[in-house]
């Protein structure tokens, strides 16, 4: 992502500076744009999340998360500790554990110790994440990040798009449709 490539990047992202869940070699590639703040992208994890991890455990589709952080610093911290989990491969899991307790829009929510608290319920309790998270040693780059896939995600979160063809939001929310998609 060369929008991003003039701060420290997290390893382990894909070039555009997504994270990859699932076998880079799956048949289809799912891109979805989420904010964690955002309540439609809580509702559609609520929806879809569970079919989501089947179908990628299946290997019919790889989810890559580009995570936007446009709700303000709150989502920019909460972004910050999902590199800082996908560094240490429990990104999907601190994703699922950030939409569970999702604070109100603007509220000042995501702390720096309710990300510490989340983490630990994860498995991410380590010295380089404890650090990270405190410094906020990624949110440079996060909001770099945001700035490149704002012009990919002009709708608003949460967006997907399947193989390059943008899906209908209304699927989003619905798991049975977006399963059938995904494997189609």
């Amino acid at each position: 992502m060369d929008a991003a490539s003039t701060r420290p990047a997290p390893s382990g992202l894909t070039p555009e500076g997504g994270v990859l869940v699932g076998s880079d070699n799956a048949r289809r590639r799912l891109v979805v744009f989420e904010d964690p703040q955002c309540p439609h992208c809580r509702r559609f994890e609520e929806a879809s999340g569970d079919v989501l991890r089947r179908e990628v455990a299946a290997g019919a589709v790889a989810v890559e998360y580009r995570m936007r952080c446009f709700l303000g610093p709150e989502s920019v911290r909460a972004d910050n500790a999902l590199v800082l989990a996908a560094e240490h491969g429990q990104f999907d899991q601190l994703r699922r554990e950030v939409f569970a307790a999702q604070p109100p829009e603007h509220s000042g929510g995501f702390t720096v110790e309710d990300l510490l608290g989340l983490g630990r319920r994860v498995g991410l309790g380590g010295d380089d994440f404890v650090t990270g998270v405190r410094e906020g040693r990624y949110e440079a780059w996060v909001l770099e990040a945001d700035r490149a896939f704002q012009d990919l995600d002009p709708q608003g979160t949460p967006a997907a798009v399947l193989d390059g063809e943008h899906v209908d939001p209304s699927v989003l929310y619905d798991g049975h449709a977006l399963g059938a998609l995904v494997r189609g």
